[in-house]
Protein backbone atom coordinates (compact mmCIF):
# COMPACT_ATOMS: atom_id res chain seq x y z
CA UNK A 1 0.00 0.00 0.00
CA UNK A 2 1.60 3.15 -1.04
CA UNK A 3 2.13 5.74 1.51
CA UNK A 4 1.26 9.47 1.32
CA UNK A 5 3.91 11.72 1.42
CA UNK A 6 4.19 13.76 4.59
CA UNK A 7 3.72 17.51 4.02
CA UNK A 8 5.67 19.34 7.08
CA UNK A 9 4.83 22.63 7.32
CA UNK A 10 7.80 25.55 7.72
CA UNK A 11 10.60 22.17 7.41
CA UNK A 12 13.33 23.87 5.05
CA UNK A 13 15.87 24.70 6.80
CA UNK A 14 15.19 28.49 5.16
CA UNK A 15 12.23 28.70 7.68
CA UNK A 16 13.29 26.40 9.78
CA UNK A 17 13.83 29.32 12.83
CA UNK A 18 15.34 26.64 15.40
CA UNK A 19 17.78 25.36 13.39
CA UNK A 20 19.00 28.49 12.25
CA UNK A 21 19.11 30.00 15.67
CA UNK A 22 21.39 26.83 16.75
CA UNK A 23 23.91 26.96 13.66
CA UNK A 24 24.65 30.54 14.76
CA UNK A 25 24.68 29.58 18.51
CA UNK A 26 27.02 26.35 17.42
CA UNK A 27 29.25 28.63 15.31
CA UNK A 28 29.77 31.73 17.94
CA UNK A 29 30.07 28.70 20.35
CA UNK A 30 33.06 26.67 17.94
CA UNK A 31 34.84 30.33 17.34
CA UNK A 32 34.89 31.46 20.96
CA UNK A 33 36.14 27.71 22.14
CA UNK A 34 38.85 27.35 18.93
CA UNK A 35 40.21 31.24 20.47
CA UNK A 36 40.13 32.56 23.57
CA UNK A 37 38.88 29.80 26.00
CA UNK A 38 41.49 27.97 24.35
CA UNK A 39 43.67 30.04 25.27
CA UNK A 40 42.38 30.46 28.90
CA UNK A 41 41.61 26.79 29.07
CA UNK A 42 38.18 26.92 29.97
CA UNK A 43 35.23 25.03 28.18
CA UNK A 44 31.98 26.63 27.28
CA UNK A 45 30.00 25.65 30.18
CA UNK A 46 32.81 27.08 32.36
CA UNK A 47 32.56 29.98 30.56
CA UNK A 48 28.34 30.55 30.68
CA UNK A 49 28.75 29.85 34.83
CA UNK A 50 31.48 32.26 34.95
CA UNK A 51 29.24 34.95 32.83
CA UNK A 52 25.92 34.11 34.53
CA UNK A 53 27.45 34.67 38.20
CA UNK A 54 29.33 37.61 37.27
CA UNK A 55 26.22 39.12 36.47
CA UNK A 56 24.01 37.26 39.21
CA UNK A 57 26.66 35.67 41.81
CA UNK A 58 25.36 33.62 44.17
CA UNK A 59 22.92 31.22 42.94
CA UNK A 60 21.60 28.09 43.68
CA UNK A 61 23.19 24.99 41.30
CA UNK A 62 19.33 24.50 40.53
CA UNK A 63 18.80 28.07 39.39
CA UNK A 64 21.86 28.11 37.59
CA UNK A 65 21.65 24.99 35.68
CA UNK A 66 18.20 26.04 34.29
CA UNK A 67 19.78 29.81 33.61
CA UNK A 68 22.05 28.33 31.54
CA UNK A 69 20.44 25.46 30.40
CA UNK A 70 22.55 22.42 31.82
CA UNK A 71 21.17 19.60 33.31
CA UNK A 72 21.64 19.47 37.11
CA UNK A 73 24.27 16.80 37.16
CA UNK A 74 26.48 17.92 34.68
CA UNK A 75 26.80 20.91 36.22
CA UNK A 76 27.49 19.65 39.72
CA UNK A 77 30.44 18.02 37.75
CA UNK A 78 31.28 21.10 36.47
CA UNK A 79 31.21 23.67 39.25
CA UNK A 80 33.26 20.80 41.17
CA UNK A 81 35.81 21.47 38.32
CA UNK A 82 35.73 24.98 38.29
CA UNK A 83 36.27 24.78 41.99
CA UNK A 84 39.27 22.49 41.77
CA UNK A 85 40.63 25.39 39.32
CA UNK A 86 39.62 27.91 41.59
CA UNK A 87 37.03 30.04 39.68
CA UNK A 88 33.90 29.40 41.81
CA UNK A 89 33.21 28.40 45.97
CA UNK A 90 29.95 26.56 47.26
CA UNK A 91 28.99 27.95 50.00
CA UNK A 92 26.20 27.02 52.46
CA UNK A 93 22.82 29.33 52.16
CA UNK A 94 22.92 31.25 55.16
CA UNK A 95 18.93 31.30 55.44
CA UNK A 96 19.21 27.79 54.97
CA UNK A 97 21.88 25.28 55.98
CA UNK A 98 20.23 22.54 53.28
CA UNK A 99 20.87 24.59 50.45
CA UNK A 100 24.39 25.48 49.00
CA UNK A 101 25.39 28.63 46.47
CA UNK A 102 28.09 29.17 43.91
CA UNK A 103 29.94 32.30 44.16
CA UNK A 104 32.48 33.44 41.38
CA UNK A 105 36.29 33.73 43.23
CA UNK A 106 38.46 36.77 42.14
CA UNK A 107 40.13 34.26 40.01
CA UNK A 108 36.75 33.21 38.19
CA UNK A 109 36.35 37.29 38.20
CA UNK A 110 39.57 37.39 35.97
CA UNK A 111 38.98 34.48 33.54
CA UNK A 112 35.56 35.92 32.90
CA UNK A 113 37.04 39.25 32.27
CA UNK A 114 39.92 38.20 29.67
CA UNK A 115 37.38 35.96 27.91
CA UNK A 116 34.02 38.41 27.49
CA UNK A 117 36.26 40.92 25.39
CA UNK A 118 36.71 38.12 22.40
CA UNK A 119 32.87 36.75 23.17
CA UNK A 120 31.47 40.26 23.00
CA UNK A 121 33.57 41.47 19.68
CA UNK A 122 32.26 38.15 18.06
CA UNK A 123 28.64 39.15 19.22
CA UNK A 124 28.98 42.74 17.62
CA UNK A 125 30.37 41.29 14.78
CA UNK A 126 27.63 38.56 14.47
CA UNK A 127 25.14 41.97 14.93
CA UNK A 128 27.03 44.28 12.50
CA UNK A 129 24.45 44.10 9.57
CA UNK A 130 21.82 45.27 12.03
CA UNK A 131 20.70 49.01 12.97
CA UNK A 132 20.23 49.89 16.65
CA UNK A 133 16.53 49.48 16.26
CA UNK A 134 16.86 46.36 14.77
CA UNK A 135 18.97 44.74 17.71
CA UNK A 136 16.42 46.55 20.31
CA UNK A 137 13.84 43.77 17.85
CA UNK A 138 15.87 41.27 18.18
CA UNK A 139 16.04 41.35 21.27
CA UNK A 140 12.26 42.20 21.86
CA UNK A 141 11.47 38.63 19.84
CA UNK A 142 14.04 36.94 21.31
CA UNK A 143 12.56 37.70 24.96
CA UNK A 144 8.96 37.06 23.34
CA UNK A 145 10.43 33.49 22.27
CA UNK A 146 11.92 32.43 25.66
CA UNK A 147 8.77 33.19 27.63
CA UNK A 148 6.85 30.85 24.53
CA UNK A 149 9.39 28.29 25.71
CA UNK A 150 8.55 28.24 29.71
CA UNK A 151 5.14 27.85 28.49
CA UNK A 152 5.53 24.36 26.42
CA UNK A 153 3.68 21.58 27.55
CA UNK A 154 6.39 19.98 29.30
CA UNK A 155 6.18 22.84 31.79
CA UNK A 156 2.72 21.42 32.60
Amino acid sequence: MPTKAFAMPDSTLERNVAFQMASIIYQLDQDLRDTTLRELNLTYAHFRVLQYLYQKDGQKIGHLAKAIVVRQPVLSRVISQMEQRRLVKRRTDPADSRLMRVHLTINGKAQYEKAWPSAHAMIERTLSNFSPQERKTLQRLLAKMASGISKAPHDA
